[in-house]
């Protein structure tokens, strides 16, 4: 019956938040959409080689670009962000997680409208080769028959671990060939392709720890070598050290911006569904904690565009009342 009724509520605040935009526009704000893989087709979504995580095309993509686009938004760099972003426009920061090869895909929307976006790498998976976990696990579990729902309740329960525990029991379940990869689908970028990306103008590069860390999982010391170490090997791969991180999971905390602001970086995203309010300058632990959009594949994509315009969320509004005891 709960269920029912968080339901309804839900339905019934996504219809007046995208009524709400309709009719009243939107206040100017910096919006970020957040990728993981890019695939060509339903088919290869559906080839069970890679979690299929949101499900999201390169047409999918091109056409979130081309829509925020025609509502009036700039698409910008980290760069400009910290130098001050007009209170009166409209933004869009594209970002792409953990360093799948297939990113490069992406190459075509970002020439073909001349907008910029930010990868996020976990390098350790550049410079070592090796699977993301997820995809390990998700693959595995789907040769001996396990379902979707099944293996994504058992990929939260792994979250919680280090990613050396993680690691740990699927090669002690799988064996470590399990982490090698299949093809071009499931792998990261290699130290040289990562390269040769950062040589495109529209490309720019951001931390997202050595080994997909959850930060929150760890020690400080542990938070600062997964933070502190993405920053120097991509200052040896690719020349530059990011000015942005993604936290691995969204998981952040007091201390994890500490040690990410101690290494040198300026933005942080997590994964909380939030416009950015106009100004961000000047308001640091703001800039440490940006919210963040992640696009569905398989809903509505318009619906879904309208729901992050919005700025009405009566969903959200219950959810804070809550929290105070309402």
């Amino acid at each position: 019956m709960v269920r029912y009724l968080k339901a309804v509520v839900r339905v019934g605040s996504d219809a007046l938040a995208r009524g709400h935009v309709r009719l009243f526009g939107e206040k100017s704000a910096l919006i970020t959409g957040l990728f993981h893989s890019l695939f060509q087709s339903q088919e290869e979504i559906n080839s069970k080689l890679v979690h299929p995580l949101e499900g999201i095309t390169v047409e999918s993509f091109r056409r979130f670009v081309e829509y925020f686009l025609s509502q009036g938004y700039t698409v910008v760099t980290p760069r400009e962000i910290l130098n001050g972003l007009k209170e009166s426009g409209k933004y869009l920061l594209l970002t792409f997680d953990d360093g799948y090869y297939n990113n490069h895909r992406a190459l075509p929307v970002l020439r073909e409208f001349q907008v910029p976006a930010v990868f996020f790498i976990s390098t350790d998976h550049v410079q070592q080769g090796k699977c993301f976990w997820w995809d390990v696990l998700y693959r595995e579990r789907i040769r001996q028959g396990k379902d979707l729902q099944t293996i994504n309740v058992e990929t939260e329960r792994l979250k919680s671990l280090t990613a050396n525990e993680i690691e740990g029991r699927l090669i002690s379940a799988f064996g470590e060939a399990a982490f090698r990869p299949i093809g071009d689908l499931d792998r990261p970028f290699t130290p040289s392709e990562l390269k040769q990306f950062s040589e495109e103008e529209l490309v720019t590069f951001g931390n997202h720890t050595c080994n997909h860390a959850v930060l929150t999982n760890y020690s400080e010391a542990g938070m600062a070598d997964q933070i502190r170490g993405c920053q120097s090997a991509l200052e040896e791969i690719v020349g530059e050290r990011p000015l942005i991180i993604s936290y691995p999971n969204g998981n952040y905390s007091d201390e994890v911006i500490r040690q990410s602001v101690g290494a040198g970086l300026e933005l942080g995203l997590t994964v909380v569904p939030r416009k950015n309010s106009l100004p961000l300058k000047g308001n640091k632990r703001h800039l440490m904690q940006l919210g963040r959009f992640i696009l569905r594949g398989n809903v509505d994509l318009v619906r879904q565009y309208e729901l992050i315009r919005s700025d009405l969320r009566l969903i959200n509004v219950m959810e804070r009342l809550a929290r105070k005891g309402y």
